[in-house]
């Protein structure tokens, strides 16, 4: 996996280049971006979009693409990976977090497109988040999961991401990562690319 960082005036960009070959572009999401964003919601899988939206079969409404676009790099924090494809852009992931009430802590969702998936892409995209959330000053990030999300077990686990039950809710478990703890790890092993996937 190979990186090429390039500033525009708009926004940073990220050019990255996965083990197989495939190109994307990583960058802020911005408000222009309410397309992309509605139709990789509605092109993923049944089971990916179960596991992203936590059991809902979440419709790609007009206030969600709202919410999910509006960046403001304070509260909310997000990325979008873009592969061009017959001249086209589309997008193949996202990353989001969102700033607790109390300033400490966010909560993080990333996603990425099925025929993208095992490349290693939600590990980066999850890294962006992790990074920005350590500049701004955040102790913690975290992500909510269904107990039944297998696959985002041993991805979470390999960042550095600790397992608890929520007390409330045996359904749900909440991986969370201390942002002043070690640095999560950047190794990559056959079963975390795989699972490499999805994370809220």
């Amino acid at each position: 996996m190979s990186h090429n960082r390039s500033v525009s005036n708009e926004h940073q960009i990220e050019q990255v280049t996965l083990g197989n070959g495939r190109r994307v572009s990583i960058r802020p999401i911005c408000r222009s971006d309410s397309q992309l964003e509605k139709d990789l919601i509605e092109d993923l899988s049944p089971e990916t979009r179960r596991d992203r939206f936590i059991g809902g079969s979440c419709k790609a409404s007009q206030k969600l693409i709202e919410l999910l676009t509006d960046n403001d790099h304070q509260i909310h924090e997000a990325f979008i990976a873009l592969c061009t494809s017959d001249h086209a852009q589309r997008a193949v992931a996202t990353a989001h977090y969102a700033v607790d009430a109390d300033g400490q802590a966010c909560e993080c969702a990333v996603v990425v497109r099925d025929d993208w998936q095992g490349l290693g892409l939600g590990r980066l995209m999850l890294k962006r988040l992790i990074d920005c959330a350590k500049e701004q000053g955040l102790q913690r990030i975290y992500s909510i999961e269904s107990a039944d999300n297998k696959r985002v077990q041993t991805f979470a686990r390999s960042m550095g991401f600790v397992c608890k039950a929520d007390p409330k809710d045996y359904t749900l478990l909440t991986y969370t990562l201390n942002l002043q703890g070690n640095p999560p790890t950047n190794g990559y092993d056959s079963a975390s690319k795989e699972a490499g996937i999805n994370l809220g």
